[in-house]
């Protein structure tokens, strides 16, 4: 590499000197011109006063769109507000962007009538039913929507008011069958990080997207009661660390126990309310549980979920496909590479009992993964509902009688990455009589709510 660097330098000297030994005046090559987002996001006082709305990505990255109306679809210039187009009802029109990629334009009847040059908002005052290649399917929804150019793609956002949006992401994030008071606990919840996420996809158009990334936002659009109530019984109260908004992660089950952001995720995400606790009504007296008595527990809050303990089980050829596919990508390290896995070996746990670092041997090469990644080494690589379901288990290694993995069997319990509230944990938890109050800052200690004083 040392060499790489002064050949580097070298060729760099040459070039600079190049204009002096000419007598020419150096030229400094000219940088694009920064580009602002797309959207800029509301005050966040606004948006929780609903006094403005915020807006949901409902679809991406698309290469072309086209939508039609059950009444009449105004297409508005978002920019200035000019009036580019009237569709009438069940009418069909389409925007996509030329051969080249540089120009976006109004369609319809398979010709291009009308150039775009930025975001549209859609109006109506019946649903729209957006169309996307990908999936092949119609969409319904209620007007306004907004259209981003992004590039060489599109995205499609709806406005809405906070409230609104809290009522549709309840449905999706918790069954309405748990107890009204763990209902209640996720509503504040789920405003509290909507607020604290405003403006996460500005470069699409849009403050939160509808799905795990941010929350899961229920497309349809279908009331139920039970979320209603607890929007309604909760309105406008948020989760405050001090006199700022805290960080409000929550998971499906942890298993017994919810871990330290900062083992999960690295010391970036580190709180003070967001370190592990023992999820039990007896907890135990030690501080660090034992593994193999923590997953023999069967007193966790959380454990009528059907993930509270699990196994999963891998072959040989399995594990190595998957190794092979994902740990550039969870390590971030384009260098490694194992095509043969020969040793996984569990190097350190963090205080809740969860693998904080698993080593990967193999192909003459030692990898240490780190975390949350090593869920999506055993998925796809990514955030997603593929990869391991938690982070808590213990691992068995299966030899041949020559010593060769044939084999992995993994025992745990939980899932979700177990930082904050444990969804079936305050289901479990209202069941024993908690209020949604005490819920919250059982999962979240040192936390106040918004319409509580500050100490």
């Amino acid at each position: 590499m040392r060499s790489l660097h002064i050949q580097t330098l070298t060729f760099f000297i040459v070039l600079i000197s190049i204009p002096v030994f000419l007598g020419a005046q150096a030229i400094t090559p000219e940088q694009p011109t920064p580009t602002a987002p797309p959207y800029t996001p509301p005050p966040m006082q606004a948006v929780r006063e609903e006094q403005a709305p915020l807006r949901v990505l409902v679809a991406s990255r698309l290469a072309m769109l086209a939508w039609k109306g059950e009444g009449e679809v105004r297409v508005i210039n978002a920019g200035d507000g000019a009036c580019l187009y009237t569709a009438q009802p069940g009418e069909l029109v389409g925007i996509r962007y030329n051969p080249e990629g540089t120009v976006c334009a109004l369609r319809r009847n398979y010709a291009d009538f009308c150039e775009v040059a930025g975001t549209l908002r859609l109006e109506s005052e019946q649903p729209v039913k957006v169309w996307t290649p990908t999936p092949d399917t119609y969409t319904a929804h209620p007007a306004p929507l907004y259209v981003t150019p992004t590039g060489n793609s599109f995205s499609v956002t709806r406005e809405m008011m906070l409230e609104a949006y809290v009522r549709s992401v309840l449905p999706a994030e918790m069954p309405a069958t748990f107890h009204p008071q763990a209902l209640r606990a996720q509503a504040v919840l789920a405003r509290t990080y909507a607020l604290s996420r405003l403006g996460t996809h500005a470069e699409e158009g849009a403050d939160l997207c509808a799905n795990e990334h941010c929350q899961m936002f229920s497309l349809e659009g279908r009331r139920v009661a039970e979320a209603e109530q607890a929007v309604q019984a909760t309105r406008g109260i948020v989760l405050m660390d001090g006199e700022r908004l805290a960080t409000t992660y929550y998971h499906a089950t942890c298993g017994g126990t919810t871990e330290n952001a900062g083992y999960a995720w690295g010391p970036a995400y580190e709180r003070d309310y967001l370190n592990g606790i023992v999820d039990t009504a007896k907890p135990s007296a030690k501080s660090t549980p034992d593994i193999k008595d923590l997953l023999a527990s069967q007193e966790s809050f959380c454990q009528p979920s059907n993930h509270y303990r699990w196994v999963r089980q891998y072959a040989a050829a399995e594990l190595n496909a998957l190794v092979s596919r994902n740990l550039v990508t969870v390590t971030g390290d384009p260098a490694v590479h194992i095509r043969q896995v020969t040793g996984l070996h569990i190097e350190e746990r963090s205080p809740s009992g969860r693998i904080a670092t698993l080593r990967v041997e193999g192909d003459g090469a030692s990898v240490l993964v780190y975390g949350d990644a090593i869920r999506w080494l055993f998925g796809n690589g990514t955030p997603g509902p593929d990869g391991l379901w938690s982070t808590l288990f213990e691992l068995k290694v299966e030899r041949d009688t020559y010593g060769r993995l044939v084999g992995v069997e993994m025992r745990g319990g939980g899932r979700g990455h177990g930082i904050g509230m444990c969804q079936w944990g305050a289901h479990g938890r209202a069941r024993a009589g908690q209020s949604y109050r005490q819920i919250l800052k059982a999962y979240y200690p040192g936390t106040r709510l918004s319409d509580e004083p500050a100490k």
